[in-house]
């Protein structure tokens, strides 16, 4: 059952319940009313009762007579004078006794059953002689006479109560159905339709159309935000099987120059082209370059899907000074004519593990080395902040534009595109998820002509 249908079938119910009670309202006022007028009619009987006393035995035939005015009313019957009283010879004659005061002039209908004389009958609802005004009627038999008394009170006031309430009762209906129209569209529109778009669009998806997305999700309702979260979440997966195919295409560009060099002189080999010996360690030589270049990237994307996965390190306090020390004699040894310059504050101690301490030290130094002139010099700082260790490799070299910093840390990416320096391009990339999962930060600020400046955040630990 569909959301759509499971609210008609509420709004059904509601109209259902809200029609009913209408009806038993209306019922109610008019049973209560209906009670109220049967007690008259039973306190007014021995009123009535002394009146049930004709002058003669020959009761003329009359038609009814006009209501007695006040002056004429004897004190002890005034109170019935909101009645019909008639005495009944026969089945049609009637002597008319009184008539209401704010009767319109129409005739009570007989009641079907006669009451005896002790007067303990039930009233009965009738119709009018003429007209559609109906009557609380009660037929009383008169003892040892003919003649029949008949009281009634009109029940106008009662049907005018009730249809008023039906009239009433009516309008809340309508209303309850406009409004429940009313939401019914609102809800419709600002809530069923993102959800069957956001339906669509997934359907659509699954179909294989991936550049699909929920259109209309603007707006502060929860049908709207689940639209954009479905956006947001297609674009990134789309933006994840982009890096995905660039990370594979990179990797493919990566591992093919070192593999086609051991192919080729494989291929030389055979074909028994290094005879001289020259030659021949010339080939191994380039053959072990190969591999390890091969052997390191493996090791990094190997370590990068480590750290994807949540890798988890062994925090414990290590002394970040030792470390920078190592370091820089290092670099020192690869490339002796940099100038590398150390300036530590305190003794700043990290909470992380020591290897993959290293591995940021040593990639950050790397990366400045590999990417800026001979002449640029390089200095390393370490300080303490607080709970944090702050570590701030900087160089003096050409710098990135704004666009460049922003894809330094991204897998492969290297700023010079013809792939012609060394490096893989994942020296950064490495740095960022080592310190993520040493719960830290890593910054980039670069400009050119001003150099470059990685900011390291790590935990500090006593």
């Amino acid at each position: 059952m569909t959301l759509r249908l499971r609210l008609y079938i509420a709004a059904a119910a509601l109209l259902l319940v809200v029609g009913l009670l209408g009806v038993l309202l209306v019922r109610s006022v008019e049973h209560s009313e209906l009670q109220q007028i049967d007690q008259q009619l039973r306190t007014a009987l021995p009123v009535v009762g002394s009146l049930d006393r004709p002058t003669n035995s020959r009761l003329p035939t009359v038609t009814p007579i006009q209501p007695p005015t006040s002056s004429q009313i004897p004190s002890s019957s005034s109170r019935i004078s909101e009645f019909y009283i008639a005495i009944v010879t026969g089945a049609t004659q009637r002597h008319v006794l009184f008539t209401p005061l704010d009767g319109n002039g129409s005739v009570p209908e007989l009641p079907l059953h006669i009451t005896s004389p002790d007067r303990s009958g039930t009233p009965s609802t009738v119709g009018s002689r003429s007209g559609s005004e109906r009557w609380r009627a009660i037929l009383i038999a008169s003892p040892n006479q003919p003649t029949k008394l008949l009281v009634a009170a009109s029940l106008a006031q009662v049907d005018a109560t009730a249809r008023h309430l039906r009239l009433a009762a009516i309008g809340a209906g309508l209303l309850v159905l406009a409004v429940l129209v009313a939401a019914g569209f609102w809800v419709g529109r600002l809530g069923l339709r993102p959800i069957a778009e956001v339906t669509e669009v997934a359907d659509a998806i699954a179909a294989g159309s991936r550049s699909r997305r929920v259109e209309g999700a603007s707006g502060k309702t929860e049908a709207a935000h689940l639209a954009r979260a479905i956006n947001i979440m297609l674009d990134q997966q789309q933006a994840t099987e982009t890096r995905l195919r660039q990370f594979i295409a990179d990797a493919s560009h990566e591992l093919r120059t070192p593999i086609s060099v051991i192919l080729g002189i494989s291929d030389l080999w055979r074909q028994g082209a290094l005879e001289a010996d020259h030659v021949r360690n010339d080939a191994m030589r380039r053959m072990g370059q190969s591999g390890r270049r091969m052997g390191g990237l493996v090791e990094d994307l190997l370590l990068l899907a480590h750290l994807d996965e949540g890798r988890s390190f062994q925090p414990g306090p290590v002394a970040l000074e030792p470390l920078l020390h190592d370091a820089i004699h290092d670099a020192a040894a690869t490339d002796p004519l940099r100038s590398i310059s150390l300036e530590v504050s305190g003794s700043p101690v990290v909470r992380g593990d020591e290897n993959g301490l290293r591995q940021i030290i040593a990639n950050l130094i790397n990366n400045s080395l590999r990417h800026t002139p001979q002449e640029a010099a390089i200095t390393i700082r370490a300080f303490s902040t607080g709970a944090r260790v702050t570590l701030d490799v900087v160089d003096s070299g050409p710098g990135m534009t704004q666009d460049e910093a922003n894809k330094a840390f991204d897998r492969f990416w290297r700023a010079d595109a013809s792939r012609t320096r060394s490096g893989t391009g994942l020296g950064l990339a490495i740095v960022a998820g080592i310190v993520a999962a040493h719960e830290g930060t890593v910054t980039l600020d670069s400009g050119r002509d001003r150099g470059t400046t990685v900011t390291v955040r790590l935990p500090g630990a006593e």
